[in-house]
């Protein structure tokens, strides 16, 4: 019997739960949840199921999630982070509702749906899903994945200048239209399978992303051209750029061309000087993963310095063990606001920290730079301890009712130690971090 289906049994066994359709609250997920994906390395009696139709099933060798047999081989915080995948993936997927979209978020004291919506939380999620898919081999998590991402495509429209770019619909007050076109783009580059369609919109979503590229490397992000951004929103800097730096990287390990390799190699330039003069956590953390991937592609060595400059100053962000002020928030990392360093709760953006450390990880395996690489692995180690301990699992839900958390609860992220309410964003960007982690080679 094939090991998915003898797999797919052992999450209930070790989770002890029977997911039932519940009453549906606003916005409610689908009454027909998904089965619950495996956690390896159980044993469990096999029982036959029906095999998904929708597309051949992938070779068992292209699976991630088959390395990772036996489960218990590994360290623990890789068996947490292969289980926190396989239930989150299952989270999301019972998330996504009849139109494509997600249910944004939830607040399970009261038991009702969080406000704040929009396209770019959704992509986040879509992203996240579509991860969860390539690592475990779900094939109905890709097919919830590309609906959903072909729910965001509906929010942008050809440009009536070039039939070769795509631009998003609303304004960037609403929904910034460079981070929304890089994280669909980087959702479409990550679907198992994806159609050559829809990578051709992917494609055409670059080309837009080209077009925000200046000369100096920047990456033009607010919808006028006369502005300067930096001015106008500075701290959306931080993000939406290297997002952008991301979605183009892909789109060259997908689509080589001489453009995407010197855009994210003087974007890289551009945002390494910003950084000096202007540190922060999550400007590190969005532009070293396009280092990274450019580095996997060119070998270039001031690529991989550039990688190597944000993670080792990420690493000094990271709160230790030893701090005895916050010590439950340990492995995460501290927050900088108007220049300063806060002591405000991580939340989701510790994904993207987990992210940038495990793609720095696998520069130092390919440079190699065995120091950096031992450093790296422990704090994306602590760092994945800490994230993990942000999901709803079976042991912090029991003072809930069995179908309510069943349906509703296990497998989503919480915002932050201090915050439970669910947010299809903060878990999409957890799993991101997650699945780079496992593979990276700080995960053995």
């Amino acid at each position: 019997m094939p090991r998915r289906i003898v797999l797919a049994l052992s999450v209930v066994a070790a989770i002890g739960l029977t997911v039932a359709a519940m009453p549906q609250p606003p916005a409610a997920p689908p009454a027909d949840p998904a089965p619950p994906r495996p956690l390896p390395g159980m044993a469990t009696t096999p029982v036959p199921q029906p095999q998904p139709q929708s597309q051949p099933a992938r070779a068992a060798a292209e699976v991630p999630l088959n390395l990772f047999e036996p489960l218990s081989a590994y360290p623990h915080q890789t068996q947490a982070a292969v289980r926190s995948v396989l239930l989150a993936g299952n989270w999301m997927t019972r998330m996504n509702q009849s139109q494509g979209r997600f249910m944004y978020g939830y607040d399970p004291a009261l038991r009702q749906a969080l406000p704040g919506d929009h396209d770019l939380r959704q992509a986040r999620g879509a992203l996240g899903l579509a991860q969860a898919a390539r690592f475990t081999g779900d094939e109905k998590q890709a097919a919830i994945a590309s609906q959903a991402v072909l729910t965001l495509l509906a929010a942008t429209r050809l440009d009536p200048a070039d039939a070769n770019s795509r631009v998003p619909v609303h304004a960037s007050v609403l929904c910034n239209r460079v981070g929304f076109a890089a994280t669909v783009a980087l959702a479409i580059y990550e679907l198992p399978g994806a159609d050559p369609k829809l990578l051709g919109e992917a494609e055409k979503l670059c080309e837009f992303l080209r077009r925000q590229c200046r000369p100096d490397g920047s990456v033009h992000y607010t919808d006028n051209t006369a502005e300067d951004p930096a001015k106008t929103d500075p701290e959306a800097m931080n993000e939406y750029p290297g997002l952008a730096l991301q979605a183009i990287a892909a789109s060259s390990r997908a689509k080589p061309a001489a453009w995407k390799t010197e855009a994210v190699k003087k974007g890289g330039e551009h945002y390494r000087a910003a950084f000096r003069a202007r540190p922060h956590p999550l400007l590190a953390a969005t532009v070293a993963p396009a280092l990274a991937e450019l580095y996997v592609q060119t070998k270039l060595p001031e690529v991989a310095a550039g990688v190597y400059e944000l993670n080792d100053w990420l690493c000094g962000m990271q709160i230790p063990g030893n701090d005895a002020r916050v010590p439950q928030w340990a492995g995460a990392f501290r927050g900088v606001a108007t220049g300063r360093v806060t002591e405000a709760a991580p939340g989701p953006e510790t994904g993207m920290y987990v992210q940038s450390l495990a793609t720095a990880c696998v520069v130092t395996r390919l440079t190699p730079d065995l120091d950096r690489h031992a450093k790296y692995k422990a704090a994306v180690s602590d760092a994945v301890q800490f994230l993990t301990g942000l999901q709803y699992g079976e042991a912090n839900t029991r003072h809930f009712e069995t179908t309510f958390r069943a349906n509703m609860l296990i497998g989503g992220f919480h915002v932050s130690p201090l915050d439970g309410d669910l947010r299809i964003d903060a878990t999409g960007t957890a799993v991101t971090g997650l699945v780079r982690y496992l593979g990276s080679g700080a995960e053995k």
